[in-house]
C-alpha cells in the first residue's frame, strides 16, 4: 500500500491541483492525506472528482484557513474513526487478520500552541490499541540536525517533541531523500530549512510492515515536499551468499555442546608444529559444533511443538502426568533460553543480562541493525542512483580502483 501525506498550502491555485494530479498519476497512492487544503467539503468533492478517489472525507477549513482531507481507493477498507481541525484517525482493515490505524496529523505551527498538539497525540494514543502509523506535518523537529539556517530551535521544544513520541511508543521511520521537508524561501542567511513532515509507527505496526520505505518527494507547489510511505518494498533477489558460520551463543547452553567440543578437541593431530596442531584442533572443533549445531534445529519450531506437547499433557487432567509435565516445562524453558540468546548475540545488545526475556526487543534490535546495515544503491561517477546488484558493484569496484590507482610519482 502507498500512502501519500502532502501539506499543499491551498488547492484554490490551479497550478497546485495541477501538481496533485500528476503526483497522483505518477505514485498512484492508494490513500492521499492533504493539509491545509483551505477548501469547504463541497470544493474537495470537485477535486476528488479530478483525482478519480472513490472515497473521501473531509474537514472543512475555518475562513479560508486549515482544512484537511484522506482520499481512498475502493480496495482500501478504510473507516474514519475521529477527527479534529488537526487529524483525521482511520482504521484499515483491508487485510481482516492484521488491522491497523492510520492518523494523519497537523500540528499547530504557533509555538504557544504546541502542547495542544501534543496533548491531541497523547489523548489518541489512549483511544486504540491497534498498531499505528500516524504521518504528516508535525511542525516541529526531533533534533538539531533536522535544521539548517537561521537561530538553533530551542532545545526545551525539540524535548517535548521527543517526549511526545515516547509517551506514544511512537518511533520516527526515517527517510529516504532530501533530509529537509520544508524551506522558507529566504534569501541568503535568512534561508532556513527543517524537516517538519514525518511518519511515526508503532513497533507493531513495524512488524506487521517491516520492509516499508518512506521517501521523500520534492514537488514544484507549496513549501513543503511531500511524503510517500510504501509498505510493501520488495528488495531485489539476489544469489545467495556464503555466510561465515560462527559460534552461536546458545549452544552453550545445550548439554550436548561440552561433548561434542571435548571429541573434536582430542581427535588425534599427527604432524605440524605444536601451533599448527593448536589451529588444527580449533578448526575441528568449528567443524564440529557447526555440524552439530545443523541438528539442534530451529528453536521456535522446537517450542511450538513443546507448547503442543504440554497442552496434550495437560488436557488429560490426571497426576501421573506431573512430571512428565515439569519435564517439558524445563524444556520449554530452556528453549526460550536459546532463544534470548539467539536473538541477543544478533542484536549486539550484551549489556543486558540473559534470562531478562527480552526476546521481542532483541529481535527489534536485530532488525533494525539490519535495515541499517543494508546498502540500497550508490551514487555513480555521473550522480545517478544505481539500486541493481550489478550496477552496485560495478560503482563499488570503480571507486576503490580509483582510490587504490597509483598515480606514478615521480619526485618521491
Amino acid at each position: 500500500m502507498i500512502v501519500l501525506s502532502w501539506n499543499c498550502q491551498g488547492l484554490g491555485n490551479p497550478w497546485a491541483v495541477t501538481v496533485l494530479s500528476h503526483l497522483v498519476r505518477e505514485k498512484a497512492p492508494d490513500v492521499l492525506f492533504l493539509m491545509e487544503t483551505k477548501h469547504t467539503v463541497d470544493e474537495m468533492k470537485t477535486i476528488q472528482a479530478e483525482l478519480h478517489y472513490d472515497a473521501m472525507f473531509a474537514v472543512p477549513c475555518i475562513r479560508r484557513a486549515s482544512g484537511l482531507a484522506m482520499l481512498w481507493k475502493e480496495h482500501v477498507d478504510l473507516h474514519i474513526q475521529n477527527f479534529t481541525q488537526n487529524h483525521i484517525d482511520a482504521h484499515i482493515r483491508t487485510n481482516p487478520s492484521a488491522p491497523w490505524r492510520l492518523t494523519g496529523f497537523y500540528g499547530r505551527p504557533e509555538e504557544y500552541r504546541k502542547h495542544e498538539s501534543w496533548s491531541l497525540l497523547r489523548h489518541l494514543h489512549t483511544r486504540d490499541s491497534l498498531p499505528w502509523l500516524c504521518l504528516g506535518d508535525f511542525n516541529e523537529i526531533l533534533s538539531s540536525k533536522e535544521k539548517q539556517g537561521r537561530l538553533p530551535r530551542p532545545l526545551r521544544l525539540m524535548e517535548e517533541f521527543r517526549s511526545v513520541l515516547l509517551h506514544c511508543e511512537l518511533i520516527d521511520l526515517g527517510f529516504n531523500g532530501n533530509r529537509f521537508t520544508w524551506r522558507n524561501g529566504g534569501r541568503g542567511d535568512a534561508y532556513v530549512q527543517e524537516r517538519l513532515d514525518r511518519a511515526c509507527a508503532t513497533i507493531n505496526w513495524r512488524a506487521i510492515f517491516p520492509n516499508s520505505k518512506l521517501y521523500h518527494l520534492q514537488v514544484a507547489y507549496s513549501d513543503h515536499d511531500l511524503i510517500l510511505l510504501n509498505t510493501e518494498v520488495y528488495t531485489q533477489v539476489t544469489r545467495r551468499k556464503h555466510i561465515l558460520k560462527r559460534f552461536e551463543e546458545k549452544w552453550a547452553s545445550h548439554p550436548e555442546c561440552e561433548n561434542v567440543i571435548f571429541e573434536a578437541w582430542n581427535g588425534v593431530v599427527t604432524s605440524g608444529s605444536p601451533m599448527f596442531q593448536l589451529f588444527e584442533k580449533i578448526k575441528k572443533c568449528r567443524m564440529a559444533l557447526v555440524a552439530w549445531g545443523r541438528n539442534v534445529g530451529n528453536s521456535k519450531t522446537k517450542i511450538e511443538e513443546k507448547h503442543k506437547q504440554l497442552e496434550v499433557l495437560t488436557s488429560m487432567n490426571t497426576a501421573d502426568n506431573i512430571e512428565l509435565i515439569q519435564k517439558v516445562k524445563n524444556e520449554i524453558q530452556s528453549l526460550l533460553l536459546q532463544d534470548e540468546l539467539f536473538w541477543r548475540q544478533r542484536s549486539r545488545s550484551i549489556w543486558l543480562s540473559a534470562g531478562d526475556k527480552n526476546t521481542k526487543y532483541f529481535h527489534q534490535r536485530a532488525s533494525q541493525r539490519r535495515r541499517k546495515n543494508h546498502i540500497h544503491g550508490f551514487l555513480d561517477e555521473n550522480g545517478q542512483w544505481c539500486t541493481s546488484e550489478s550496477d552496485t558493484a560495478r560503482v563499488a569496484e570503480a571507486y576503490f580502483q580509483n582510490l587504490f590507482t597509483s598515480t606514478n610519482p615521480t619526485n618521491l
